[in-house]
């Protein structure tokens, strides 16, 4: 049985039932009894006294009564027992070298928590998670003072919340709903469901609010409610509301909404912002152009997908004739100049800065700029005068860049292509379009040899492509999803990657052979544990893959020897998860590199109006322009650089954070679209592949839809399953398995679209692809050897 408290909290994928709660810890009861004491004001009166200060002279010199001085008292030897400050007699002093710090609360998802010192020095030296059990009742926003561990192998901190100085603003969207939740609850007049995983907790609203409130909303309306009582022990948070988004979940375009807001992504421009936007004229005057380098003679294209409308970047290919360059090729690569545009210090670049990326939605985007600038004045429109920058790159035959500038620039670009038609004039699939595009014929076979020989040279030095599908949404006139279908990757993609690239590569080696303070885009090599996990389950299909001292070849090898196999699609996911994150991070040398790509240094500068981190690279460049430096292969640069190192790491971490933000967003919006396509298909039945194994179950992908769902242990009901974690299998007691990779038929159970989880019931299972039941031990050079006895020579 379970004890009844009056308050819920969501466990598990659909269920909502009353649990017991812990006791407040008594750094918790001690953060409720000082809420009243403004730490900032104790900590700015002992800077001001190195010697130090006793309680009594400090609630004198603030003025405090008998009863704050009482909890003055007790908040200075919690902070002297926790490290942030020392004790010295009676007298208190700042600790020299703090183990306490004082800080920020991130928090993404439930279990995805950070901490975000207000130590500069502190925050460069890396991410710092706080696990659930160690945030010590702290939400997204809270001010809070954390002791932090020792940095694990991968640069990485624990941090565990010991006092919340002061709570933030937390927002939560939710759906309303009014009476009785719970048969085993007390009534409640109106209460909010929340929708965000990282507070699962159902909130009051009052009694006042909640009679106003059933007379103008209806039940189930979606709502954002801002929280003004926090859980606590047999209490409900409580909350009220700031804003009714809509009726109900399915409306259109509430999906985006709900989003939008879980994920904090500002999507309206202020005014201040909107009226710079507007103060640049939408043509390029001669006044601009001005010192630029003037490429709007040669012939330049932009190619994009068909729904693009902020055009980044532009090309000009041509052979080069001299005979002692005989095979090589002049690549110019036209970045629009967003940093002419949005400087520093300015509501624009503040308001960019803010938002780190456009996002992408599939009918809907949240721009990073204002749509005059990023569909306007900087997007790189057909037969316009566009400021640009330019990274112009001599090519050899074996796709080394031998010589380059860096500069800035005019263009004029001649067309504007698309993927779809370029790769149908390569392939001559399109009389009409042919004849069209006749003059940039040659433009589009001279840019497609030297994308081949740019592929084969990243192949030889061991790049990593996983080629994995993407799916791409079709909506019917009234904007419900029709069906899903696999996004279409040909050679007119490949042709502007390699190109991009390719600038990004020789940006980032000029700013490390200059070693000029930079934004680096960075990719670690993966942990060694993930690799042996991985390596276990390459074995376990009968594939070799080294244990140790991996390099991207190892993963690039496996994923050719996996091209076309039943298996490819899971071993793919397993690889991709057994590698880190790539991030931005800044640095002087450069010498980070990319893993992914087996790129020595690589940075990110042709996104300029959709990324921040390109901004900053091409303020990077651009200072460097202005303090002399003639950008090329053979220049030396003494000056100091443009952007300090130190504003640069904290501007990096920024933008790796809204990144993250923005990526978990975009596939929200796909898992709930999916959710909402499958809910439409309960009790129908599909073939899938299962992609992943858990002691709870096993999740299989859809043939053709790429949506996965859960087929629960619990529905296995012809026998005991237990998790075998060397075999990554359910195995039954019978023997019978189930085992990544295996091909299964699944019927569509439940579909909870506001939590996007799909419930699937096995129908059929055809058994193992080509798993072993015992994995080898796997050497370096790539071969087997047996797991028993001496190695036969």
């Amino acid at each position: 049985m379970w004890k009844r408290f009056p308050f819920t909290l969501k466990v598990g994928r659909y269920t909502t039932r009353p649990v017991s709660s812990r006791p407040m810890s008594r750094r918790h009861q001690l953060t409720v009894a000082n809420a009243v004491i403004d730490l900032e004001s104790i900590l700015a009166e002992l800077r001001q006294a190195p010697e130090g200060l006793s309680a009594q002279e400090l609630g004198d010199l603030l003025e405090f009564n008998r009863a704050q001085l009482k909890a003055l008292t007790s908040l200075l030897n919690r902070l002297a027992s926790i490290g942030l400050l020392r004790r010295h007699g009676q007298d208190f002093v700042l600790a020299n070298q703090p183990r306490a710090l004082i800080g920020t609360i991130r928090q993404r998802r439930r279990k995805l928590i950070h901490f975000i010192p207000d130590d500069l020095a502190m925050r460069r030296l890396g991410r710092m998670r706080v696990e659930l059990e160690e945030a010590g009742g702290a939400f997204d926003g809270d001010r809070v003072i954390a002791t932090v561990s020792r940095p694990n192998a991968r640069n990485e901190r624990d941090a565990r919340v010991e006092m919340i100085v002061k709570r933030g603003v937390l927002r939560i969207i939710g759906r309303l709903h009014f009476g009785l939740p719970n048969r085993s609850e007390r009534w409640r007049d109106a209460w909010v469901e929340s929708l965000d995983e990282k507070f699962l907790h159902d909130i009051d609203l009052t009694t006042t609010e909640g009679k106003e409130l059933n007379a103008n909303l209806s039940d189930g309306y979606i709502v954002i409610v801002e929280i003004t009582s926090y859980p606590g022990f047999q209490r409900h948070p409580q909350g009220h509301i700031v804003e009714a988004l809509g009726a109900n979940s399915d409306e259109m375009g509430m999906d985006i909404n709900i989003v939008i807001h879980k994920h904090d992504l500002p999507h309206v421009f202020p005014d201040e912002v909107l009226a710079e936007a507007d103060s640049y004229s939408e043509t390029v005057s001669e006044s601009d152009c001005a010192g630029r380098r003037d490429f709007r003679g040669v012939a330049t294209v932009t190619i994009d997908g068909e729904t693009a409308r902020d055009f980044d970047d532009a090309i000009s290919l041509r052979k080069l004739n001299d005979p002692d360059k005989r095979g090589h090729f002049e690549l110019g690569v036209h970045i629009a100049d967003v940093s002419h545009y949005v400087r520093e210090g300015t509501a624009l670049n503040d308001e960019a800065r803010l938002r780190g990326t456009s996002v992408y939605f599939p009918e809907r985007a949240i721009p990073m700029l204002p749509e005059r600038l990023s569909n306007g004045i900087c997007s790189l429109n057909p037969n316009l005068d566009r400021l640009t920058m330019t990274a112009l790159m001599e090519v050899d035959a074996r796709g080394r860049v031998v010589n380059y500038e860096l500069c800035e620039s005019v263009i004029r670009s001649d067309e504007r292509m698309t993927y779809t038609n370029v790769n149908k004039v390569l392939q001559g699939e399109d009389e009409e379009l042919s004849r069209r595009y006749a003059p940039q014929l040659g433009l589009f076979k001279t840019m497609e040899e030297l994308a081949r020989i740019l592929i084969k040279m990243r192949n030889e030095r061991g790049a990593i492509d996983f080629n994995l599908p993407e799916a791409i949404f079709n909506f019917d006139d009234e904007g419900r999803i029709a069906g899903i279908h696999k996004a279409d990757r040909n050679i007119a993609h490949r042709l502007i990657e390699e190109f991009m690239l390719l600038a990004n590569e020789t940006v980032a080696g000029h700013f490390a052979r200059l070693a000029v303070a930079a934004v680096y885009r960075i990719h670690e090599d993966p942990e060694p544990q993930r690799v042996i996990e991985f390596a276990e389950l390459a074995h376990s299909f009968g594939y070799g893959f080294p244990f140790s001292d991996v390099t991207s070849h190892d993963y690039q090898v496996l994923s050719q020897e996996l091209s076309g196999k039943p298996e490819e699609k899971v071993l793919a996911y397993a690889m991709l998860r057994s590698l880190q994150r790539a991030r931005y991070a800044a640095s002087i040398k450069g010498d980070i590199g990319h893993f992914g790509l087996a790129s020595a240094t690589y940075t990110h500068f042709t996104s300029p109006i959709r990324r921040y981190p390109d901004l900053l690279v091409h303020r990077t460049l651009r200072g460097m322009l202005k303090r002399g430096a003639q950008t090329s292969a053979t220049n030396s640069f003494k000056n100091p650089p443009p952007l300090s190192f130190a504003d640069l790491q904290v501007m990096a971490e920024e933008s790796s954070e809204r990144e993250r933000a923005a990526d978990a967003a975009e596939h929200e919006i796909d898992d709930w679209r999916k959710a909402k396509f499958m809910n439409e298909r309960i009790g129908e039945e599909f073939d899938g592949t299962i992609i992943n194994v858990k002691d709870f179950g096993f999740y299989v992908e859809l043939d053709d839809v790429f949506i996965e769902g859960l087929v629960a242990v619990q529905t296995l009901i012809d026998d005991f399953y237990r998790y075998d974690e060397r075999i990554h299998a359910l195995v039954g007691r019978a023997g019978k398995r189930f085992h990544l990779g295996d091909r299964v038929r699944v019927r569509v159970d439940r579909v909870n679209v506001d939590r996007h989880l799909v419930d699937f019931s096995l129908i059929g299972h055809q058994g193992k692809t080509r798993a072993m039941q015992r994995p080898p031990v796997h050497s370096k050079s790539g071969k087997h050897k047996p797991r028993f006895g001496k190695r036969k020579r």
